[in-house]
């Protein structure tokens, strides 16, 4: 090859690769890099008290209220923003109360309680604490870009006490209740473990519910199929895998006695180990405990388990606004075994069948009218005091009631 036509070409080639290197060395100079242009600041209304006693009854009330003013970057990010807590001034140990995108937020009794807990060697076990709070500006999600804004704010709070995690026990030995149980394990290292004491009959069936309230869901059994197996405890020990389902266990009559049982959901085994003769260790699940009946508007019914009990909420309507007295939901109508869900409302939830009943016009209790759908919608009247109920296909309905008219208006949701 010509000698001048081979210089040639090799001064071509590093003539390209400067050209090549020039264009990244601009490109790496032109990169934009993530700059704050502007700090952040942050207030409380009205200022934080400088000692708080929360309480449970007020569990749903603001305790304050916090705002805020976002730092600005030189380019565009997505923030969130995390009210964190810590019980020492360094913030070596955190808990949430909230996360939020908004730059305002009413933090509530319940809110800032379960976040102090997380504080407290049991959560049963509750003194005064020192509260530091913070406001942290969380950058596309990236737990390293973070900037606390504003004010470090410090108080004092006395939290009223929590509740572990119950795993309740329903059968024959709450008499097949599944709205209320005086019978359940406890969760109180915060791993999926239950354990407690149960006291179990000659014969005695049960299985566990994770929530109570309906029969057709969170039951953990012996099996899918809801019926009993029969069961043998061997040296005083009987241990089995768990299922999602509603099958139940049946001890025989000569292992009547108390038990020390673990209940493992992680990996969905149980322990039943005797530990002496049988007691009843029923616990009231309330007690010490004034409950307020909830008061507004309630679907009761195949929704809730035909309860009545405070905590049987499931079908709970929320005026449109306030002294409106309209009331709507979105609500998942469960089936009775017939293809219909069955229910009735009631404006409180006091265990008392017959006071603040809104039914079926002109039926009576075990009397059903029977909606049913034109275009996807029914609409009927109502009555107060009647404790007739009304029966619809099963289905996930927007319920409407307006209790100026007495009228109810239910459509198929899509």
């Amino acid at each position: 090859m010509n000698t001048f036509r081979m210089k040639t070409k090799i001064f071509n080639i590093f003539m390209l690769l400067a050209v090549a290197l020039g264009f990244a060395a601009c490109n790496d100079d032109t990169e934009p890099v993530l700059s704050q242009t502007s700090n952040g600041s942050s207030s409380v209304e009205g200022g934080i008290p400088q000692s708080m006693t929360l309480e449970k009854a007020k569990a749903s009330e603001t305790v304050f209220t916090l705002s805020w003013e976002a730092p600005t970057y030189n380019l565009n990010v997505a923030k969130s923003y995390r009210i964190e807590i810590s019980n020492v001034a360094e913030f070596s140990t955190t808990a949430s109360v909230a996360v939020t995108s908004a730059t305002t937020y009413a933090v509530t009794q319940g809110e800032l309680n379960e976040a102090v807990l997380e504080f407290m060697p049991s959560v049963e076990d509750v003194s005064e604490t020192p509260v530091y709070l913070r406001i942290r500006c969380e950058l596309n999600d990236d737990p390293e870009m973070v900037m606390v804004v504003g004010d470090v704010y410090n108080f004092k709070v006395t939290p009223y006490p929590g509740e572990y995690p119950r795993l309740y026990v329903v059968g024959s030995i709450n008499g097949w209740d599944i709205n209320t149980s005086g019978y359940f394990l406890r969760d109180t290292e915060g791993n999926n473990v239950f354990t407690g004491r149960l006291g179990i009959p000659a014969g005695g069936q049960f299985r566990f519910y994770k929530e109570l309230g309906n029969w057709d869901t969170n039951s953990i059994g012996s099996q899918v199929d809801d019926a009993g197996v029969n069961i043998t405890v061997t040296d005083g020990v009987f241990e089995t895998t768990l299922v999602e389902g509603k099958g139940s266990w049946i001890f025989p009559a000569d292992a009547e006695g108390t038990y020390n049982c673990t209940v493992d959901l992680t990996n969905m085994t149980a322990r039943f180990e005797y530990a002496g003769a049988y007691e009843d260790t029923y616990e009231d699940p309330g007690a010490g405990e004034e409950v307020e009946a909830p008061t507004g508007l309630f679907m009761v019914g195949n929704i809730n388990g035909w309860s009545l009990t405070p905590e049987s909420t499931q079908g709970a309507l929320t005026e449109t606004s306030e002294g409106s007295n309209v009331w709507n939901a979105t609500l998942a109508l469960p089936d009775n075994g017939d293809g219909y869900s069955y229910f009735r409302f009631y404006t409180e939830l006091n265990n008392d069948w017959d006071t603040t009943t809104i039914g079926a016009v002109g039926l009576g209790d075990n009397e059903n009218q029977e909606l049913t759908l034109d275009g996807g919608v029914v609409e009927t009247e109502l009555e107060p005091g009647s404790k007739g109920s009304f029966m619809i296909a099963t289905g996930t309905y927007n319920v409407t009631v307006d209790l100026n008219d007495n009228l109810l208006v239910m459509e198929l949701a899509e």
